[in-house]
């Protein structure tokens, strides 16, 4: 396993995110920052952080190891010409982005192996968001489970 191939295949394949040919994000690193260092105008920010990783052994069968890491969706509605616009509508769009590009490439197994260089890749468990109704800035925390056989 290489972890640092991974992980830049991983940030590559979410920071390209596109939509009508323009790019998703104004700002996206795998060094995390707080939305309160981000600028209006660098949202839609994505940043990525490696969380923790865990080796799986089973009995007759090859350790497995599961890498799991955060991505940070910020979005700001400062500059918005509309004053009703309430950041979860400007974040729902990248969520379901985020979502919709986890795209089966072996259809076999059902899995996304961004090409086989990991053997499956999704978002596990609870998707944490904050809407931003009480301000200007939302936040959404997606976390991602990469499946890596050694």
């Amino acid at each position: 396993m290489n972890r640092e191939s991974i992980y830049s295949a991983l940030f590559a394949f979410f920071s390209g995110l596109a939509s009508g040919g323009s790019p998703l994000f104004v700002t996206a690193t795998r060094k995390l920052k707080h939305w309160e260092d981000v600028q209006p105008d660098g949202q839609p920010a994505l940043f990525q952080l490696q969380r923790h990783e865990q080796v799986v052994r089973k009995p007759g069968l090859p350790p497995r190891w599961e890498l799991g890491l955060d991505l940070y969706l910020y979005v700001h509605t400062a500059g918005n010409l509309d004053p009703d616009v309430i950041p979860s509508q400007l974040m729902n769009p990248l969520l379901d982005a985020v979502e919709s590009s986890f795209v089966v490439d072996d259809p076999q197994g059902n899995r996304v192996t961004l090409g086989g260089l990991v053997y499956n890749c999704y978002i596990d468990g609870a998707v944490e968001i904050f809407e931003g109704n009480l301000g200007d800035q939302a936040v959404a925390i997606l976390p991602i489970t990469v499946l890596v056989p050694t």
